[in-house]
């Protein structure tokens, strides 16, 4: 038997909370007559001259129409708020409900920072139980649908009369997720864009290869060294060559699949294929091709870039963008001749045959014979690659990731490798205080955090925008996919909300930031990225009962089916073992593991990765800079698998930044953990993993399953995982204390479900 307890919480009701991006302050009507979902839902109604119409200005294209976006909306508003919303085609607007239609006011005031008019701007109007969304695109109209659904929840489903006109400050605003050294699902990447979509982001930039670094250990031989191409070639099959595991790839109809989703939430996917760097999928195929530092193809053998050209011309029909990003990535400077010939002519190809420009890291290309094409944007990432400031002066379009606020390394920063020791998580503070100056809050014509004089003008010509990016240096087992969300789950709504504002926007209200992060990053809809149970959605941390507790029955078969997917962090999972067993979800699976006389724990994750139990000691893993990080050099753990003895009671403690630790019989025993490698060899550590609980099925010897939420419901221990979560370290958790200080008051509903 299951018992399945879950809690709605209604909006809070005594903490200040802003949407994200912020809006100026709404004219206020003289009317204190609203809306309300409860009195004027579940009517959407569009105006039939408006729904047809479709954006050309950005950069997809697969363009949704404006109906097709209110059906996106329609079916977010049904999944919110538990009740069938319908959406109807009229002539003539009806006086109440959600209505949406063309912006009404003056076109002017819709344009992006550098005076350019925008799509994407939108005018929200409430008054008399109405909701006036009018967008100057089909875009400008769904983004003012996030404003009002983060209002509305906000609000607790109420908004007061008011009117609201909104624009973007630039067009690119958007996130890059390492694709190249990490396997992600189709199903993880379009979750991804959801949750973006709700802060308005509008483009993922998607990292489709590259390779593990080559000075980072796991490289007696460099053809042994991991490198990934996450796209199945279907019509060139000697392009196969690049496909080490095609079990970890996308078809052709996968990623139509992913680009169509994110297009129908206003992202465009930016797909990049990295040459002449981090080539190694290039040159294991063709060894021939590489440079001695075999990750780099050398560009004067005659076949390097006819090969290249051969990996584009197929993969070019199915990228549905105006520009793509070619790489172009940390090339040897001594050959900066081929390199920009590469570039340009890359630029040539990619224009030729599709119509579509190319984007490319900046990178240090000291020739004096060659320049690199004006038609080539240039993404910035670290100061001695690019200058911003000449390049916006030389007549480039730039784009701002400049690795001081942009970067993440995932699970571990790059120690001892400086100036630019990159956070494992997304670092808000930087971008809330750019330049460690208390309160300058970072915004995309800001890109030097060392000379603070080094700017560009607010809505410079060529700066289109901004990219965070998520970095996975440490290879394919250092992290889960989902810990990819989770470091960035605070670093895209904040970064949305500077790159929508710009330097003329709305600044974020610092106080209210903790707790609007933890009250609408779990309500994002089209997603379940935190791995919430069926019918919860925002969750205190301490619960009077417990979210599930399973009993085995003697007439029950040893294999059961819960039902229930996974559950993420934080939570605390207890567990009566009688005998071998295995849980298994679709994130993950927990086992033992028997090898002669010996039983094991191991966490095994949904791409393969197994993570035993290994001992640790409890003083380890709590150094601030570093959380979850045991040094080898510094360290009393043995990180030796931990045997089981069974019977035997299991408590495992899971939150993002601390990982999963696990108590034996109310001993604590270790936690799992994977060993990565530092950067130039010179540091090692073990570092935390942070793992889902599968709750789909059981089997074998489980006589009982009990699973709460939040950490430290037990005995407090040392190392249980429980100490507080630093603020802005993109892994608070979801507390009913959030970090404010103020305690949420808030209406539970109490859902119970019992599965027989």
């Amino acid at each position: 038997m299951v018992f399945v307890a879950s809690l709605l919480l209604l909006p809070p009701l005594v903490v200040a909370l802003q949407p994200l991006p912020p809006i100026s302050q709404a004219d206020k009507s003289n009317n204190d007559l609203g809306f309300s979902v409860t009195k004027q839902g579940t009517k959407i109604y569009i105006q039939n001259a408006f729904a047809d119409k479709r954006d050309f200005s950005g950069l997809t294209l697969i363009p949704p129409s404006a109906e097709e976006f209110a059906e996106t909306f329609r079916a977010d508003l049904s999944s919110l708020y538990g009740n069938q919303w319908t959406l109807e085609r009229v002539d003539e607007l009806p006086t109440t409900g959600i209505l949406l239609g063309p912006f009404r006011g003056n076109a002017d005031q819709l344009t992006y920072e550098n005076g350019i008019a925008t799509e994407e701007g939108y005018e929200l109007d409430v008054a008399n139980g109405s909701i006036y969304i009018g967008g100057s695109g089909a875009r400008g109209m769904f983004w003012g649908t996030r404003t009002v659904l983060q209002e509305l929840l906000i609000g607790n489903g109420s908004l007061p009369s008011g009117n609201v006109v909104d624009a973007p400050a630039y067009a690119t605003r958007g996130y890059m997720l390492d694709a190249g050294r990490k396997w992600y699902d189709k199903h993880f990447l379009k979750e991804l864009c959801s949750y973006a979509s709700f802060f308005k982001i509008s483009e993922f930039h998607y990292h489709s290869s590259d390779n593990y670094p080559l000075n980072r250990g796991r490289n007696e031989t460099w053809q042994d060294v991991f490198s990934h191409f996450s796209l199945y070639p279907e019509k060139n099959a000697e392009l196969r060559g690049l496909i080490q595991r095609p079990n970890e790839t996308l078809s052709r109809a996968d990623f139509e699949d992913f680009q169509s989703h994110c297009a129908q939430r206003g992202v465009t996917v930016i797909p990049e294929i990295e040459a002449p760097g981090h080539a190694l999928a290039i040159t294991k195929w063709k060894p021939e091709l590489a440079l001695s530092k075999k990750d780099l193809l050398n560009l004067s053998h005659p076949d390097a870039i006819p090969t290249v050209k051969a990996i584009w011309s197929e993969f070019l029909p199915w990228f549905q963008t105006k520009e793509v990003h070619i790489g172009a990535d940390e090339y040897d400077a001594d050959l900066a001749d081929d390199y920009i010939n590469f570039v340009n002519e890359m630029a040539d190809f990619v224009k030729n045959s599709s119509d579509k420009e190319i984007r490319i890291w900046g990178t240090h290309e000291p020739s004096e014979n060659f320049t690199i094409s004006k038609d080539v944007i240039t993404q910035h990432w670290q100061y001695g690659q690019s200058d911003p400031v000449l390049l916006q002066k030389d007549g480039y379009q730039i784009i701002n990731s400049e690795d001081w606020w942009a970067y993440m390394s995932l699970k571990n920063d790059h120690m001892p490798i400086l100036p630019a020791p990159y956070p494992q998580f997304y670092n808000v503070t930087r971008t809330l205080n750019f330049a460690d100056v208390p309160g300058w809050q970072w915004e995309p014509s800001l890109y030097n955090p060392f000379n603070k004089t080094e700017q560009l003008q607010p809505g410079a010509q060529g700066n289109k925008g901004a990219i965070l990016a998520a970095w996975n240096d440490n290879g394919p087992d250092a992290t889960t996919q989902l810990e990819a969300y989770y470091a960035m789950r605070e670093g895209i709504p904040v970064v949305a909300a500077r790159a929508w504002a710009g330097n003329r926007g709305a600044k974020i209200n610092v106080e209210e930031l903790p707790d609007s992060l933890s009250f609408l990053t779990p309500l994002a809809p089209g997603q379940n990225l935190d791995r919430r149970l069926p019918g919860s959605q925002t969750l205190s941390t301490q619960t009077a009962s417990p979210l599930v507790s399973w009993t085995q029955k003697p007439s029950q078969s040893a294999n059961s089916s819960l039902g229930l997917g996974s559950y993420g962090p934080p939570y605390t999972l207890t567990l009566d073992i009688s005998s071998p067993f295995a849980l298994s979800g679709p994130d993950t699976s927990l086992s033992t593991n028997t090898s002669g006389n010996i039983t094991t724990l191991v966490f095994t994750t949904s791409d393969g990765f197994p993570y035993p139990l290994r001992r640790v000691s409890p003083n380890d893993g709590h150094e601030p800079g570093h959380p979850g990080r045991i040094w080898t050099n510094q360290s009393t753990s043995s990180h030796e698998p931990v045997p089981i003895k069974l019977p035997a009671k299991l408590r495992i403690e899971t939150d993002v930044v601390n990982g999963s630790h696990v108590w034996i019989n109310d001993a604590f025993a270790g936690r799992f953990e994977v060993f990565v490698f530092g950067g130039r060899n010179t540091l090692f550590s073990w570092s935390q993993m942070a793992l889902v609980a599968p709750l789909e099925s059981v089997q074998g010897g489980v006589d009982k399953l009990v699973l709460e939420a939040g950490v430290g419901n037990g005995v407090a221990q040392q190392g249980n995982g429980s100490q507080a979560v630093p603020s802005f370290t993109g892994g608070a958790e979801r507390q009913a204390a959030f970090s404010g200080g103020v305690l949420v008051t808030a209406v539970g509903v109490i859902m119970a479900l019992i599965v027989f």
